[in-house]
């Protein structure tokens, strides 16, 4: 596949945030962790980065249904984000993102579409000095039913007017790859903070990236 030809059947890109443009799973998961033994609920880390992409409050009602607790959601959101506030600053954007992101922005807008708040999305981006990289930002304020529901990516498309179709997705999990698919959007995901190009996968393939 060549990777530029690729690129150029497309009139823009959207990009997630957490765990794709930048490292920052690792703080999510360390906020998740601090949560539980607040509330001592079960932290298991491979079910929580399964849930990048899900706003925080969906997270902790997932919590409290699969583990048949009553938890505040309220209460477990706020120490949860309290926490990433916290350490937020240690969220860098991976390098090879970062120079990808550089070469698309001279030729296509680019989108972030995020199911991250939009402060804490606003915070990342401008501390790696990537703010002025996106035309818009679709974060978990913006959209009523999140990933993977596929209104972040096509309402993302729609403010780069942009047609799903003709947009390609950068994910990192499954949700968001299930996401894209909904919106009939192509979608590319990032192993260990690089685009593997091998896990392309069109919205209408009948096996996932």
């Amino acid at each position: 596949m060549q990777i530029e030809d690729l690129l150029e059947k497309y009139d823009g890109f959207v990009f997630d945030l957490d765990g794709t443009l930048v490292d920052s799973m690792p703080l999510h998961l360390a906020g998740w962790e601090h949560a539980a033994a607040v509330y001592g609920f079960h932290y298991d880390a491979t079910w929580f980065y399964n849930l990048g992409g899900v706003p925080s409050r969906k997270i902790a009602k997932l919590v409290a249904e699969t583990q048949n607790l009553d938890l505040d959601l309220d209460a477990v959101t706020k120490v949860k984000s309290d926490y990433y506030q916290q350490v937020i600053s240690k969220a860098t954007v991976f390098p090879a993102m970062k120079e990808l992101v550089t070469n698309l922005f001279h030729h296509r807008p680019l989108a972030i579409g995020t199911g991250s708040m939009r402060v804490n999305t606003e915070i990342v981006l401008a501390n790696n000095g990537l703010r002025s990289y996106f035309q818009v930002l679709t974060t978990s304020d913006d959209v009523v039913h999140h990933k993977p529901n596929p209104d972040t990516f096509l309402l993302s498309a729609a403010k780069i007017n942009v047609k799903p179709s003709r947009c390609l997705v950068f994910e990192d999990t499954e949700i968001g790859l299930q996401a894209a698919q909904e919106g009939k959007m192509d979608c590319v995901l990032i192993r260990e903070g690089k685009p593997d190009w091998n896990t392309f996968t069109r919205f209408n393939a009948d096996s996932s990236c």
